[in-house]
């Protein structure tokens, strides 16, 4: 039997866990079904600390699951918010993770 990467195992708990606390956190914020042109503060804070913590090496590898944990905030967000916020998340960590590997050559 193979070993199980449980460093993937907490990724994922941790990238549930923010997507359950964005989808709390957008169904008490707003009443409306969707909106349009509207950025909220929150989550693309969380979306760039995350996007930018994904490209920082930190000690045991926890910058991961830290990071995966405040991408869930807007990737869990109810349909129709968050998408502007996670797109810049995920484009800052996808950058980041380029540039890292490119200077680590």
């Amino acid at each position: 039997m193979e070993e199980v990467p449980y460093h993937l195992l907490c990724c994922i708990v941790s990238l549930v866990i923010g997507g359950f606390l964005g989808l709390t956190y957008s169904y008490k914020r707003y009443l409306k079904p969707y909106v349009e042109r509207c950025i909220d503060r929150w989550a693309l804070l969380s979306a760039i600390l995350g996007g930018v913590l994904f490209s920082l090496p930190l000690p045991y590898g926890i910058n991961y699951p830290l990071s995966l944990f405040l991408l869930g905030v807007p990737f869990g967000m109810r349909p129709g918010y968050g998408r502007i916020e996670l797109i810049t998340g995920v484009s800052i960590a996808i950058l980041g993770y380029l540039i890292r590997g490119l200077i680590g050559r």
